[in-house]
């Protein structure tokens, strides 16, 4: 009976006419510390909110002060279950700091966790992702894993995206979160090869607007089920249009200069 409340709550995250995903990463601060746009985690949900994605996810602490904005604007979520820091000895290290039972029970529409392979300890990782998709599997829960390759030199080898991404797949992944390799060509390899739909990475902050629809219309090209976007939207100067130009570019097949032009320039 658990797959039908997995059913339910991956309706709830995933556009049903497009069959496709705007979500918006919040989940940064504790990684890199306060930062440009997330100051205000509550003002900067409220912004994301009004520009309308599918889904966002953030950890615990902003879901509890903003749930009166995620309620009046009826956003399902998921909790963020993972983290990292810059502040460690190893930033790599990434720690499993929340639950897939504590996520049912503040109403989440599923958890997301941050794996990287080929880290020191990856082991703990993915070790962290096969526990974590079983007792998802047992309540019902969808699961975003977040798959990266681990080093500067390998984040976009689209050799070793394959594989991280592959991993999340197969240990029980049902949405699998990873870079975009920079071409739609080398980016359809990586998503021909895992079972899992692939979420493009929003990664930086790209110079204009523009630039990060171009990227997003490569992604989907690419084979992408959608973007999880996150420094892109809340340090636009106008977050809510960013996120209309995005809706436009993934659920309604707009290309990105004609939806620039409409959002921005109308």
């Amino acid at each position: 009976m658990s797959q039908l409340g997995k059913d339910f709550r991956l309706a709830q995250i995933i556009n049903q006419k497009s069959n496709r995903q705007v979500c918006v990463a919040m989940d940064h601060s504790p990684a890199i510390g306060p930062c440009e746009g997330l100051i205000d985690p509550v003002a900067t949900i409220a912004a994301v909110c009004e520009g309308k994605p599918d889904t966002i996810f953030t950890h615990f602490g902003n879901i509890k002060k903003a749930m009166p904005v995620l309620a009046a604007s009826r956003m399902p979520f998921l909790l963020s279950i993972t983290t990292a820091t810059t502040k460690s000895a190893d930033p790599s290290r990434v720690y499993l700091v929340d639950s897939v039972e504590h996520a049912l029970l503040i109403g989440a529409c599923g958890v997301s966790m941050r794996i990287f392979v080929g880290a020191p300890y990856d082991y703990e990782m993915i070790q962290n992702l096969a526990h974590v998709a079983e007792e998802c599997e047992k309540l019902g829960m969808p699961l975003m894993a977040m798959m990266y390759p681990y080093g500067s030199d390998n984040m976009l080898d689209p050799e070793h995206l394959k594989h991280a991404a592959r991993i999340g797949a197969e240990l029980g992944a049902d949405i699998v979160k990873t870079y975009y390799t920079g071409d739609p060509q080398t980016f359809k390899q990586v998503t021909e090869a895992c079972p899992a739909p692939i979420v493009m990475s929003g990664g930086p902050k790209a110079d204009e607007p523009i630039d990060f629809l171009n990227m997003v219309k490569g992604a989907l090209d690419g084979g992408a089920m959608g973007i999880a976007v996150g420094r892109n939207v809340w340090q636009s100067k106008q977050p809510v249009k960013m996120l209309e130009a995005i809706n436009l570019v993934v659920h309604e097949n707009v290309q990105p200069q004609a939806a620039y032009d409409k959002i921005f320039l109308s």
